[in-house]
C-alpha cells in the first residue's frame, strides 16, 4: 500500500509541467532584477551628478561668499538709517504737534473737543509743551540727519546744451 500513494504523487509530477510553473516565478525574478539593477544605475548616476555639482558649485558659493556680506551689511546699514529717520519724523511730527498747539491752529480731531472739555483737570498752562530755547526764546529746529553722512555728497554737475556734464 506505501507503493501506492508513490504512484500518485508520481503521476502527478509527470501529468504537470513543472517547467511551466516555475516559468512564471523566474520570468519575476528576472523582472525585479532587472529593476534593481536599474536602481542601482539610477543611484550611482545621481552620486557622480551630486559629486560634480557639489565640486563646482561649492567653490562658486564660496567666491560670491564676500559680496553676499557686503549685501547684508548694506542691508543692516539700510535698516539702521530707516530706524533713524523713522525716529527724526517722530521728532519733527512733535515739533510740528507743538507749534499747531503754540499757535492755536485748529485740529479736526476729538482729540480739540477732549483737550478743550478739560476733563483730566489739568490746566492748559501745566500741560503745554514748547519748542523754543528757554534762555532766549526763539524756536529750535530739532537736530536731523544729513544724508551725506550715508550716501556720500552729491555732485553738483550740471548738464549744458550739448549734453556735457560740467562740475559746478
Amino acid at each position: 500500500m506505501a507503493e501506492e500513494p508513490l504512484k500518485d504523487y508520481s503521476c502527478y509530477y509527470r501529468a504537470s509541467n513543472l517547467q511551466t510553473e516555475m516559468l512564471p516565478i523566474a520570468t519575476r525574478i528576472d523582472e525585479m532584477l532587472l529593476r534593481m539593477e536599474e536602481f542601482e544605475n539610477l543611484l550611482e548616476l545621481i552620486k557622480l551628478e551630486s559629486t560634480v555639482t557639489t565640486q563646482q558649485n561649492i567653490p562658486r558659493i564660496l567666491r560670491l561668499k564676500p559680496e553676499l556680506d557686503g549685501l547684508c551689511e548694506r542691508l543692516d546699514q539700510l535698516e539702521k538709517f530707516v530706524s533713524m529717520v523713522s525716529k527724526n519724523l517722530d521728532t519733527i511730527e512733535r515739533h510740528v504737534q507743538i507749534a499747531e498747539e503754540e499757535l492755536d491752529i485748529p485740529d479736526k480731531t476729538i482729540n480739540v473737543l477732549l483737550k478743550s472739555l478739560n476733563i483730566f483737570g489739568k490746566s492748559k498752562q501745566a500741560e503745554r509743551q514748547t519748542n523754543r530755547n528757554l534762555t532766549n526764546g526763539m524756536y529750535e529746529a530739532p537736530v536731523i540727519f544729513k544724508t551725506e553722512d550715508y550716501f556720500g555728497k552729491r555732485s553738483t554737475a550740471e548738464e549744458t546744451p550739448e549734453g556735457e556734464m560740467v562740475e559746478k
